[in-house]
């Protein structure tokens, strides 16, 4: 049982949600009680499968799903309708003059809020935003357990937590609700799903890994050039590049086994890591990295699959996390964690004592606020100082904060200090937005944040947003509320700041929660939050793919939605056509 269900919360949830959990369980055969991997360029099994059961489920359609981080829309349909990605665009059933008849590509699909990595894919394969399956952002705070997450650190840098994704369950364990394979695997047993290198697999049969020393290398290059270039492009993103190769390496070797899986998922994330530390800018940088790197990978897997007639009939579904947004490269853009010009000084002159900025602390230490970055966004969250206003003494997390006492001083120290600087002057009109709400016991349904706007006000964020137009956000309302309302909302803070960051024209007028980067995402802009959805099958026209697409995205195309439309596909008819080669 996964480690985020020991929560307490109401009865009758925690009932049914035991309940829920524990069918899936059965479903899903024999699950090993703690799960080691070691990451060693090899296919892991996951779980056995029940003696009975088939060896996979060929009555079914298959679905081959492409998960490209860090790729928005408008990048990925144009290079693929200018000839620049020819292997995807021929897996897709499409022509050299850019036609795509067998292929529907989505103009709806929205990121969900943060668009950042590990919220963002958590909500894409569970259908449920950030509130619900638990995973808020790449890093984030669970107050009752008094314990910082960080699948994806930002405020920090440790690879271990990222290696512990794969070789721990570590971002499975975060997550609340059943994921997409095992809600698969409730309608049809028989179900056969391999994830490649993907954070998010719970429920997968198989999990093929490249070797640790690849993502350690690709980690550290990703840390290490926000300091210092390398002398070419090309040595700029070997790293990232030997990642994704050796990623499709593992799969097209597993490919020769039998029997093929019903539903294969291949993430590919170079793309997301060289655009944070290429000096040209995202978009220049991710459309020759998607053409070099992506596209002869995307080819060696459709010949691979091709081979072994593991195309006829199987849907492709491309989509991604989030896009990207040009910042600059320095410590004045950059709002960091590591002098007396951030975040973390301006809470401590506001009198906190704040959490240190490493994965583990002692059980005595005693902060009062923790911060946790989510690159445009960042939260911030407050004890109940009642509880520690002593030095040495550690706080109650398990209580929520006190509005007056403990929340708005935070929100007001930031909001001042936006205006006057009086606090940090270089954080002077750095935040776009700043929101919070009234806290409540962690067990409980949570509150929409609201925007504060001075002297302990806050204004409705569609209220506000009517009053103070921002043409570049999208949806930012529905958004905030899948993040911050419901059983675990608190996950996202008592105060959200929202950087000037997509809502700016020029990368010298934005700023972010990182250490330096070229580029960053996670606000509600479209730059950042327009991501692909492209589905293809060999036979089917585009009105009819168009047909399944649209009915499963409903009329709020929300990032969580995918995982209706995956198993939408499972349920279609199945047909054999000609592999599109």
């Amino acid at each position: 049982m996964r480690r985020g269900l020991r929560r307490s919360r109401k009865p009758v949830r925690r009932f049914q949600r035991a309940v829920a959990l524990t069918t899936v369980l059965a479903l899903a055969g024999c699950v090993a009680k703690e799960l080691k991997l070691v990451a060693g360029g090899d296919a892991h099994q996951l779980r056995m499968r029940p003696p009975t059961s088939m060896p996979n489920s060929p009555n079914h359609p298959a679905i081959l799903v492409l998960a490209f981080d860090g790729v928005d829309r408008a990048l990925l349909y144009d290079a693929l309708r200018k000839g620049e990605m020819p292997a995807l665009a021929g897996l897709l059933g499409g022509s050299e003059r850019g036609e795509f008849p067998h292929a529907y590509f989505d103009p709806s699909l929205l990121s969900t809020l943060p668009s950042t990595t590990m919220a963002a894919w958590v909500t894409t394969f569970t259908g449920v935003g950030p509130a619900h399956h638990g995973v808020t952002g790449n890093e984030f705070f669970i107050r009752e357990e008094r314990r910082l997450a960080a699948p994806a650190p930002a405020t920090f840098n440790d690879h271990e937590p990222v290696i512990a994704i794969y070789t721990d369950q570590y971002l499975n364990k975060l997550c609340f609700v059943p994921s997409v394979y095992e809600r698969m695997r409730q309608e049809d047993p028989n179900v056969l799903v391999w994830v490649a290198m993907q954070h998010f697999y719970a429920g997968a049969d198989r999990l093929l890994l490249t070797k640790r020393t690849v993502v350690v290398q690709a980690f550290e290059s990703y840390v290490e050039e926000t300091v210092t270039k390398l002398a070419t492009q090309k040595e700029s993103w070997g790293f990232y590049e030997k990642l994704d190769t050796e990623v499709v390496n593992v799969v097209v070797a597993a490919l020769d086994a039998e029997p093929l899986p019903d539903v294969l998922t291949v993430y590919l994330s170079g793309t997301d890591l060289y655009a944070h530390v290429a000096a040209e800018g995202p978009d220049i940088a991710r459309r020759a990295y998607l053409h070099e790197v992506i596209d002869p990978q995307i080819q060696r897997l459709a010949a691979k699959l091709g081979a072994r007639n593991a195309l006829d009939g199987r849907y492709v579904v491309v989509t991604s996390d989030h896009g990207h947004t040009e910042v600059v490269h320095d410590e004045a853009h950059a709002m960091t964690t590591k002098d007396e010009h951030t975040p973390p000084a301006l809470l401590r002159k506001a009198g906190f004592r704040v959490r240190p900025f490493k994965l583990d602390v002692a059980k005595d230490d005693d902060f009062q606020a923790v911060l946790a970055y989510q690159g445009a966004m960042a939260y911030v969250y407050v004890a109940d100082r009642s509880t520690c206003a002593n030095e040495k003494q550690p706080c109650d997390w398990a209580r929520p904060p006190r509005y007056e006492e403990d929340v708005l001083p935070v929100a007001d120290a930031f909001y001042t200090n936006n205006e006057d600087g009086s606090l940090v002057p270089e954080l002077k009109g750095t935040i776009d937005m700043i929101l919070t709400r009234h806290p409540r016991p962690y067990a409980q349904e949570d509150l929409p944040f609201e925007v504060y706007v001075g002297r302990g006000n806050v204004v409705p964020v569609e209220k506000y947003l009517a009053q103070h137009p921002h043409p570049t956000y999208v949806d930012v309302s529905s958004r905030l509320r899948e993040l911050g309302v419901g059983p675990l909302g608190e996950r996202a803070g008592d105060v959200i700041l929202l950087a000037h960051d997509g809502d700016r024209d020029a990368p010298d007028q934005r700023y972010y929660f990182a250490a330096p980067y070229h580029s960053w995402h996670g606000s509600p802009s479209r730059k950042d939050s327009e991501i692909p959805l492209i589905v293809a099958r060999p036979g089917d026209s585009t009105d009819a793919i168009r047909g399944v697409v649209e009915s499963a995205l409903g009329e709020h195309p929300h990032q969580q939605k995918v995982t209706d439309l995956l198993l939408s596909l499972r349920r279609q008819p199945r047909v054999r056509a000609s592999s599109p080669r």
